[in-house]
């Protein structure tokens, strides 16, 4: 085996380096997206909590951020706390 083409080793690196970047910041965006599913899903139902009326619910909306009192999917139900843990 001869010696290598600089060149095409440096392309060669650099496509290997930019393709684990993008997959690097694709996991990172997908566990934002899980995380904030996950504690979403631990804020459902807060408003049926005795105690915790409209005004509150509004204080702890603006606190934490409107996204996490969206819609959670299914997948994600899971993670709901219970009252006995």
């Amino acid at each position: 085996m001869g010696k290598k083409n600089p060149v095409i080793v440096k392309a060669r690196q650099e496509g290997y380096n930019d393709g684990f970047k993008i997959g690097f910041e694709q996991g990172v965006e997908t566990g934002r997206i899980n995380a904030t599913y996950i504690l979403a899903s631990r804020f459902d139902g807060l408003n049926k909590v005795p105690g915790i009326g409209p005004k509150m619910l509004q204080k702890i909306v603006n606190h934490f951020g409107k996204e996490y009192f969206q819609e959670v999917p299914d997948e994600f139900k899971k993670f709901k706390t219970t009252s006995s843990e």
